[in-house]
């Protein structure tokens, strides 16, 4: 039987999702392929601001 969150608990998720988001983007770059990570937006080494950013929470560990 599952149970419902009160809600300052689903707010403390949002926080720590929110945190996650901001400290944790997954960069690739769509002209060279270069790969990375940061905490924050960046264009690519190459010089490129065609990049995808992901949020690294989506990605499962392992």
């Amino acid at each position: 039987m599952s149970q419902n969150p009160n809600p300052q608990d689903i707010e403390s998720w949002k926080a720590k999702i929110e945190r996650a988001n901001r400290n944790n983007l997954f960069h690739h770059c769509q002209d060279c392929g270069y790969e990375w990570v940061a905490s924050e937006p960046q264009p690519c080494r190459c010089g490129s601001s065609r990049i995808e950013r992901i949020a690294c929470w989506q990605f499962p560990d392992g």
